[in-house]
């Protein structure tokens, strides 16, 4: 059983009920699911997931001036649920944060964006990593009471501000130009296997950051990025093919028309949604294009 379904399930086959019998109040002010760290909060664990911070457990968010209220009574009724559901038992890291249980709305945003408060400026939506957008919009809602916290979580899925996008959009596509089609081909011609090696990864984290933003989902922790992009289903089953066999290859002719392949799909996305007019096969060009498009000038200033 996937962990968002274990969670969902068990908390409203066994937690609801307590809930709703003991303290009713507190449902009608909280918002409850499945979101943060961890593969289960995106859908994508299996069976190697479930050896750390898996099992039955649920978030609950209130605002903070109602977790002074109300904490004592909630975690009371917490501690009183069963430790196994289904055959699985909770087994937590020591090495992570608290993932389920009592949380402060505001506690919850601010450690994944820095922020208690939203809207922000967009130059401060550019300081916050992209991983930890991905982390605290990702799960489930199961039951969404708390308006603040629906509010936040809204905020953030609508996605970047467009100077936002389009930045970041021109740092992915310079730094695809110098790893992929400027320096993968010197480091090959100078048989330098290990900046052919990051000069692969470094064309490749630019790649899903550029396909990430096209899809208006935020990229997640790396480890996640393919599995990720698959399950949205936003992309043709060519483009991952062509980005395997760049994974898997050695040979330099290889590298260097599959790097070329794949900055061709990207540019004739570009083009195709007039992001930029420029018709050069070198994203050098197009990230320039795009940088001087960014209307914000603060945010134009920053160095690619």
């Amino acid at each position: 059983m996937k962990g968002l379904e274990l969670s969902k399930k068990y908390f409203n086959d066994i937690a609801y009920p307590i809930f709703k019998d003991t303290c009713p109040e507190i449902l009608d002010i909280s918002s409850i699911g499945l979101v943060g760290e961890g593969s289960e909060c995106f859908g994508l664990d299996d069976d190697i997931s479930k050896n750390h911070d898996f099992g039955p457990g649920f978030c609950i968010w209130l605002k903070e001036d109602d977790v002074k209220i109300y904490k004592n009574k909630i975690e009371s009724v917490l501690k009183k649920l069963p430790k196994e559901f289904l055959g699985y038992e909770r087994v937590d890291s020591k090495l992570s944060d608290k993932r389920v249980g009592l949380f402060s709305l505001e506690d919850f945003y601010e450690k994944y964006t820095s922020y208690r408060k939203f809207p922000i400026s967009d130059i401060d939506f550019l300081k916050i990593p992209e991983s930890f957008l991905a982390t605290v919009t990702n799960g489930e809602i199961f039951l969404d009471n708390c308006s603040l916290f629906s509010d936040y979580r809204k905020y953030l899925l609508d996605f970047y501000p467009e100077d936002v996008v389009r930045k970041k959009l021109a740092a992915y596509l310079f730094q695809m130009a110098q790893a992929g089609q400027y320096n993968l081909k010197r480091s090959l011609d100078r048989s330098d296997i290990s900046a052919v090696f990051f000069a692969k990864a470094e064309f490749m984290e630019a790649l899903f950051g550029v396909l990430f933003l096209f899809a208006k989902v935020y990229m997640p922790y790396y480890k996640l990025r393919y599995k990720r992009l698959v399950q949205i289903k936003y992309y043709p089953d060519q483009l991952f093919e062509d980005m395997n066999k760049f994974f898997l290859a050695n040979d330099k002719k290889d590298l260097l028309y599959l790097s070329e392949k794949l900055c061709l799909y990207v540019k004739d996305i570009l083009r195709y949604r007039s992001i930029t007019r420029s018709d050069d096969d070198f994203l050098l060009n197009h990230a320039i294009e795009i940088q001087n498009s960014i209307k914000n000038l603060q945010i134009r200033a920053i160095n690619l």
